[in-house]
Formats: C-alpha cells, sequence, structure tokens
C-alpha cells in the first residue's frame, strides 16, 4: 500500500491550517459514506497542493496582525482580530464597545427634555439614565 498522508501533515507542508485543508476536501472529494480519518494518497495530495499553491499569493497579502491601532492580535478576517471583527459585525464599527452608544449618544429624553446634568439621574451599578422631570411629574399626585 502506498503512503498516505494526513490533512495535518499537508497543512504544516503548505502552510495553512488543518481546518481549512479539511474544509476544501469536504467540499471537493465524495467519500461515499467512508468515515474515519482522512488518508490522502499522491493524486489527491497534489491537487491539494495546486489549489494551496495558487491561493498562496492572496493570502500573503492578507495583514498578520489586526489592523486596528495598538492593537497585537492576529488577524483572522477582513484584517482584523476575532474581538474587533465580532464589534464590526454586530455594530458596523470597530471603536464600539457595546451597543449601549445608540443610547448614550440621546440628549433628550422621549418627552423632549435635555439630559443635562441637573436634569439626568444616573443609576451608579449599570449607568442608565432617567430623566428628573419625567420622574417628578411621574410621581406628582394628579389635582384635585
Amino acid at each position: 500500500m502506498p503512503d498516505r498522508i494526513t490533512p495535518n501533515d499537508l497543512a504544516a507542508e503548505l502552510g495553512v491550517s488543518t481546518s481549512i485543508v479539511r474544509r476544501w476536501l469536504r467540499e471537493q472529494v465524495d467519500r461515499a459514506g467512508e468515515t474515519g480519518p482522512w488518508l490522502i494518497d499522491e493524486d489527491l495530495a497534489g491537487r491539494v497542493r495546486a489549489h494551496f499553491g495558487a491561493t498562496a499569493a492572496a493570502r500573503a497579502k492578507r495583514p498578520v496582525n489586526c489592523t486596528v491601532d495598538e492593537c497585537g492580535r492576529a488577524a483572522v478576517a477582513r484584517g482584523l482580530c476575532r474581538m474587533h471583527y465580532n464589534r464590526w459585525d454586530r455594530h458596523g464599527s470597530t471603536d464600539r464597545f457595546d451597543a449601549a452608544d445608540h443610547q448614550r449618544a440621546k440628549t433628550h429624553c422621549p418627552h423632549g427634555h435635555e439630559y443635562t446634568p441637573e436634569n439626568t439621574l444616573v443609576y451608579p451599578s449599570d449607568g442608565r439614565r432617567r430623566c428628573r422631570a419625567c420622574r417628578y411629574h411621574r410621581t406628582k399626585p394628579p389635582p384635585r
């Protein structure tokens, strides 16, 4: 029986992750119900080498580190590390820290009162803001 190669061996040889080699194999090869570890013959290994050799130039152009200033993490997608990519995916920007930014950007309460230091009650536990004027009118007893 000729020597068989594993996806780990090919990935190490080509300088790519094992998961991307396995993904390419799943997309390209019909195993016809065969289970167990991948054992790749020379013909299939040649196809894998050809594919990843052809895409090497595109991989070389990708940034190695995150493109966000002062972030030294490895880039995984769009030139961003996992954390900055998730922020970009959720908020459309990498500089947002949470989903409450749109609330903090509001300058007036729903009833039109301005959020000033004198008119704003801030809960220290989580930073939520409440309008003091609305709170006063809500707790004031109705006229008789």
